[in-house]
């Protein structure tokens, strides 16, 4: 009888390790690739339905006592109480009028909606400031490329007209890393931290966080209703920050994107050209944060910048972004079509 040889000794090492990798390969899939490619969201954070109506209360007659006429009290007014607005109403500071157009490069004005865009110009840069109202929470929009979470990457200029939108600014391109928080329209899609957060609650208010000063849990008790990963965050205490949370090439000229908060219902949109030689070389992050200061922010947020910045007002493209822009996977928006 023939008896088989034995594999030689490096052969059978080759092997085994062939197959330690083969299923270190599959653990990797189902741990990591496939959980990613999910677009199911993990929690939806704010509601949209309507408002259920409270049951009548039912009461028991009151029996009718008529006077003699002489007897008969003249009756006293009761004062109407002042409308309470609800948390995300921002009717009573909405400003009511044509958008004053004095200096502006655009403007635009609904019952819901006001805008109004200026072009700043500095030594080194070109830059322009979207000063946005808006009456309700639910008009500060933002949507994916290819209209879902994980769609894909589009030209922040297509995305908008997608949506119709009136106003719009590319985002923080979340799709580009594979951790940082995302919450897009009261959905969490994302809970990882990376870098310093953004958040815009339902009652209107925007605030930035460093990273180890965000706590998730107490943001969605809040009503987090949009929330952004890029940064850095740009105001601290009403100053330029101490230091950064990024890396020294965003931290030098560049084109910008940010966004800057007033107070509830009122932001502004901020697009920097750069990388442009005489025409706009861009901002240093300190720059930007001095500008956002300047512009009487109380608190602002670096997004996603470089070729990726752009600003779309009314399907037209402002300014003149590096080398016409490029795909991204998100954007900031106003007016149009609702996120779907």
């Amino acid at each position: 009888m023939n008896q088989r040889k034995p594999l030689p000794g490096i052969l059978v090492i080759l092997l085994d390790l062939l197959g330690i990798a083969a299923a270190l390969g599959i653990f990797a899939v189902f741990m990591f690739v496939l959980p990613a490619s999910s677009n199911e969201p993990l929690r939806q954070i704010i509601s949209f339905g309507a408002t259920p109506s409270p049951e009548p209360v039912i009461e028991s007659p009151t029996p009718q006592i008529t006077l003699p006429p002489e007897a008969t009290p003249s009756p006293t007014p009761t004062p109407t109480p002042s409308p309470t607005p609800a948390p995300g109403d921002f009717s009573a500071t909405f400003p009511t009028g044509e958008a004053d157009e004095d200096g502006a490069i655009g403007s635009y004005a609904d019952e819901d909606l006001h805008i109004v865009i200026k072009e700043y110009r500095t030594d080194s840069a070109v830059y322009y400031v979207a000063d946005v109202w808006i009456r309700n929470f639910q008009g500060f929009k933002t949507a994916f490329a290819g209209n879902h979470y994980k769609g894909g990457y589009a030209m922040p200029n297509d995305i908008a007209s997608d949506y119709s939108a009136i106003l719009a600014l590319s985002g923080d391109c979340y799709k580009s890393r594979s951790q940082g928080l995302v919450i897009r329209n009261g959905v969490l899609y994302r809970d990882t931290l990376s870098g310093d957060v953004c958040i815009l609650y339902a009652d209107g208010v925007m605030q930035s966080y460093y990273e180890y000063d965000f706590d998730l849990d107490a943001a969605i008790a809040r009503g987090a209703y949009q929330g952004w990963c890029f940064g850095p965050k740009l105001i601290d205490n009403g100053q330029i920050p101490a230091g950064y949370n990024t890396s020294d090439t965003i931290l030098s000229r560049n084109p910008r994107a940010a966004i800057g908060y007033y107070a509830p219902g009122h932001y502004c949109l901020v697009y920097v050209d750069g990388r442009q030689g005489d025409y706009s070389r861009g901002m240093s992050m300190d720059e930007l944060a001095q500008t956002m200061i300047d512009l009487g922010c109380v608190d602002a947020y670096n997004l996603d910048g470089g070729q990726s910045a752009m600003m779309v007002f009314q399907g037209q493209v402002i300014g003149q972004p590096y080398r016409g822009g490029r795909n991204i996977s998100d954007i900031i928006y106003f007016g149009g079509n609702d996120p779907q």
